[in-house]
């Protein structure tokens, strides 16, 4: 194996998780507990029930879990499944390095692995540190033209991250780890003209499945190339311009720069909510006093999060005018329900969506950064501007509103006291055995 991209991201993600340091294992743990939040909350969206029949109706050896429905899977359909109900809500964390949801795609197989191979917490932990520096060094990388060639990378870049946390679980020596790299690059896929829709969340879901697979399958003995990222025809030269040159070497752990999510809806639409919000709180005004809205945003934005005219909650959660409207008219961004589709029809709603329109920005516009004018009836434009590349919590921040959150989203689903309970056991992750993880997450019967 030669000592290219692929062997040098296997080298660094295994070296980042040799010798992790507290606040990575803080922020790690952040991550674990947003996901558990979501993932309980997300089983009860359509997509996670749809993919939850259909492995039901497939059958399996029992050897994982599935939150609320027991261990009688297969640790496939345990990561797929996990990977949907983690991103069927749109509101798991990022990292805008590698334009991935990272959580709900390493996570999810790392849990199934756990049972299956009896893994304990820290063993768990590493992997997935592992694993999201995988991600991180090579979203970093490719991402940017990766992404705007139209690849949603939580299913891609996702998917090579997840291989790597698994592979690393594993145990498997650097040549084993560069195939199942490639192999996992073999089964990537998601493709952002999906955004709005449910096929987004199975993009997640197909990722961490995907992951778990190519590390099992390398695992077997199952060859493949072991320089995938660098590779003529390769995932750099097909899915991107080629690995680049002066790719940057591993610096520093992508994972401190974790984004969580406080508004259930695409982060791209999150500074258009954050301005308006802050205008509201400075200068109160009605809805009625709102005679137009303009919003500038980069150019991505346009295929991102510009959806028009959304007819339902998944396709509103894409459109930036439909969330100006939800922050004008003062709706809860934070709660997954403000996105149900009947609000998706609210005559208010649509009036305030009618007013807004977006100008892609010219030049060197940062990418995070949107600008909004509220233009009020009695002359007045009330402007702010937010870069949301800018906006980040250190764990010991974090810490009190993503608890906050999973309360909100686990506590009405298993109870508050189970909720609490399993909030104090991630708290210590590292002590605790994954199978009674799962346990305490699941609703009463």
């Amino acid at each position: 194996m030669t000592d290219g991209a692929t062997a040098g991201v296997v080298r660094l993600s295994h070296a980042a998780a040799a010798e992790v340091p507290p606040a990575v294992r803080a922020m790690a743990r952040l991550c674990i507990l947003d996901w558990f939040g979501l993932a309980i909350a997300g089983l009860r969206e359509p997509v996670a029930e749809l993919l939850l029949a259909e492995v039901q109706a497939e059958g399996a050896a029992p050897t994982a879990t599935i939150l609320g429905a027991g261990k009688l899977f297969s640790g496939r359909q345990a990561a797929l499944v996990h990977g949907v109900a983690g991103h069927a809500l749109d509101f798991d964390d990022v990292n805008l390095a590698m334009h991935v949801h990272p959580t709900t795609v390493i996570l999810p197989p790392l849990l199934a692995l756990a049972e299956m191979r009896r893994l304990d917490g820290d063993a768990v932990l590493r992997a997935f540190v592992a694993g999201y520096e995988a991600a991180g060094m090579i979203g970093a990388a490719l991402s940017g033209p990766h992404y705007a060639r139209g690849f949603h990378a939580t299913g891609t870049i996702g998917a090579l991250g997840a291989a790597v946390a698994c592979v690393h679980a594993l145990g498997l020596d650097a040549a084993g780890q560069a195939r199942a790299l490639g192999l996992a690059a073999s089964m990537a896929a998601g493709l952002k003209a999906q955004f709005g829709t449910m096929a987004k969340p199975m993009h997640a879901g197909r990722a961490a499945e995907t992951g778990l697979l190519a590390a099992l399958r390398a695992e077997r003995g199952v060859t493949g190339t072991t320089t995938i990222l660098e590779a003529r025809q390769g995932f750099a030269d097909t899915q991107a311009e080629g690995w680049p040159a002066d790719a940057p070497v591993w610096a520093g752990y992508h994972l401190l720069d974790n984004r969580f999510k406080f508004h259930a809806a695409c982060f791209g639409v999150h500074g258009t909510l954050e301005a308006i919000g802050a205008l509201r709180r400075a200068h109160p005004f009605t809805t009625g006093d709102v005679r137009a809205v303009r919003l500038t945003v980069h150019p991505e934005r346009d295929a991102m999060c510009n959806l028009s005219d959304p007819q339902d909650g998944n396709a509103a959660k894409f459109s930036l005018r439909f969330n100006a409207a939800l922050a004008l008219a003062g709706r809860a961004t934070a709660d997954p329900a403000t996105y149900a589709d009947g609000n998706v029809a609210d005559p208010a709603l649509r009036r305030l969506h009618d007013r807004a329109t977006v100008t892609l920005a010219d030049g060197d516009w940062p990418e995070d950064m949107t600008a909004v004018e509220v233009e009020l009836h009695d002359g007045r434009t009330l402007r702010d501007t937010r870069d949301m590349a800018k906006q980040r919590l250190l764990p010991d921040a974090a810490a009190p509103t993503l608890a906050a959150k999973f309360d909100a989203l686990a506590g009405p689903r298993i109870g508050a006291a189970a909720a609490g309970r399993l909030r104090s056991a991630i708290n210590r992750f590292e002590d605790h055995p994954v199978e009674a993880l799962l346990a305490l997450a699941a609703p009463p019967r």
